[in-house]
Parts: C-alpha cells; sequence; structure tokens
C-alpha cells in the first residue's frame, strides 16, 4: 500500500521545485478517499449529481486538439467528459483540495487568502484522449489582474506514457511566460525551449499528487489502452486576485477569512436515489 502524507515540504524539497518547476508529494488521499473521489467522478460525468454551474467538455472525435467541442452544461450520460470545471462545488472534491499540506504550500506562495481559478477534472478516456501541445498556464487569456503560480495534479488513475501521462520541461518555468497571451507556444519556441530529450514523462500511481508551476512547460498525448487517465487538477492563486476586466469580481476563496466549507455545497439535482457518494 503506498504510504499516505501528511508532513509539510522540506526546504530541500521547496528547492527542488524551485529548480525544475514541478514536485512529486506522494499519495495524499486515503483509500477510502480516493474510492469516493473516483465514484463521485463517475456520478458527475453520468448525470446522477449535477451542479448547475459546472462547466463540462466533451472529448474530441478525432483525438486533435483544434477539434476539441465547444463546452458548457452537462449534456449526456458519458464517461467520454474531457474537462469538467467548478468541482469545488462538491463536498468531496472540496474537503480533498482543502487538505492541510495543500494549505502549508499556498500560504508559503500567497500568503492566508487563496482562491482557486479552476478545480477541474481532466480525462483521456479509454482508447480516446486529445491531444495537448505543449503550453503554458497564464497569460492574458485568463483574465486576471495577476498571474496564479501553482498548481495541484492528482492522478484519480494510474497514469503512465501508454494512456496520456503529463509530459513536461525540467526547469522550463524560468524561462517565465513565453506569450503575453501565454498558454500554447509557437514552433519555433517549441523548438527551442521544449526538445524531446530534455522531457520527462510524470507517470503516477492512483493518488499519486504533483505540484506544478503554471509556467512549467507540459504536454499530453491520447489514451491507446482500455483504461482512463483522469486526474483532478487544482490552480491556485492569490486569494485579492480579480478579473481583469471586473475588478469587483473575485473568485471562490478556498483558504482564509470567508473560504468555502464542505458541509454547505449541495448537488443541485440528484438523478436517481443512492447516486450521491
Amino acid at each position: 500500500m503506498t504510504r499516505q502524507r501528511t508532513e509539510a515540504l522540506s526546504v530541500a524539497e521547496w528547492a527542488l521545485f524551485e529548480a525544475e518547476g514541478y514536485l512529486r508529494l506522494g499519495r495524499i488521499a486515503s483509500e477510502e478517499h480516493l474510492s469516493r473521489l473516483q465514484r463521485r467522478m463517475d456520478d458527475i460525468m453520468l448525470g446522477r449529481v449535477r451542479y448547475k454551474e459546472m462547466y463540462f467538455q466533451l472529448d474530441s472525435a478525432t483525438g486533435a486538439y483544434g477539434d476539441v467541442p465547444n463546452g458548457g452544461e452537462w449534456e449526456v450520460p458519458s464517461l467520454a467528459y474531457r474537462k469538467i470545471e467548478k468541482l469545488e462545488r462538491d463536498a468531496e472534491f472540496l474537503r480533498y483540495l482543502q487538505h492541510p499540506l495543500f494549505q502549508a504550500i499556498c500560504r508559503r506562495v500567497y500568503g492566508d487568502s487563496v482562491s482557486v481559478y479552476r478545480s477541474m477534472f481532466m480525462n483521456k478516456p479509454a482508447l480516446q484522449g486529445t491531444i495537448l501541445p505543449y503550453h503554458q498556464d497564464g497569460g492574458d487569456q485568463w483574465g486576471l489582474d495577476r498571474n496564479p503560480l501553482i498548481t495541484l495534479w492528482s492522478a484519480l488513475d494510474k497514469a503512465t506514457i501508454e494512456n496520456g501521462c503529463m509530459q513536461v520541461i525540467p526547469g522550463s518555468h524560468k524561462l517565465g511566460l513565453l506569450s503575453k497571451q501565454g498558454h500554447t507556444i509557437t514552433p519555433k519556441q517549441e523548438s527551442e525551449h521544449a526538445k524531446d530529450e530534455a522531457s520527462v514523462f510524470l507517470e503516477a500511481e492512483a493518488g499519486e499528487v504533483i505540484l506544478l508551476h503554471n509556467w512549467l512547460l507540459h504536454r499530453s498525448g491520447v489514451n491507446t489502452i482500455e483504461r482512463p487517465r483522469r486526474a483532478f487538477s487544482v490552480c491556485y492563486m492569490d486569494g485579492a486576485t480579480r478579473s481583469a476586466h471586473n475588478p469587483e469580481r473575485g473568485f471562490p476563496l478556498v483558504f482564509g477569512v470567508g473560504a468555502l466549507r464542505p458541509e454547505d455545497q449541495n448537488p443541485d439535482v440528484i438523478a436517481e436515489a443512492g447516486s450521491a457518494v
């Protein structure tokens, strides 16, 4: 059984993160809690448990990034959703993303008041998946008055090269944002900064967590096997962050005064009795 981590990061671990742009944290959730998260994710995809504010995006039919359909509300019962956002609305996922270790990490980076830009499910369904080209998480396209700096990525299933695990360029966060607009990089930038021989595949066991710097160059491929590659990704940010287009608009607080509480989060619809986890 994988040991469940509870202790805070050491000075050496912080130094490694600052050098590489990512850090393996080991297993955080207990076996029981991981099973609850896995079952709840299936219930949300299949429409058994619904939250009106959540954003859903189905996977592309071709595997091409440009063919990913526009997202919106829940559409049909399917295990082939590529992305689901606003999971802080769900008590199980909120309880997990408020783990004391995550809070300690966020406090070092941002202070006591911390919000989330997005807490989302990312999925490469069995024998499917969409190619995600090298990119960084930040820039003007996010519409924020400051850039978030860290993401905590948790494997809900075992992630391998065969089912589309992340591939990163260690140390590339030190380049800063390669585009003011942010996100995907140009072919020229990829040839200069994302050479295959410099890359690392981040294979992970179910339940393993990886701390990522948002500017770390990363990508992922398709899933070539019959086991899905599901993950829960939370981008944490300074609680004072506001929309660049509407300074009055804040974001859900998860640590500090006024933070969301799991006991206050309830589904809008439970489609069939006993489906809630």
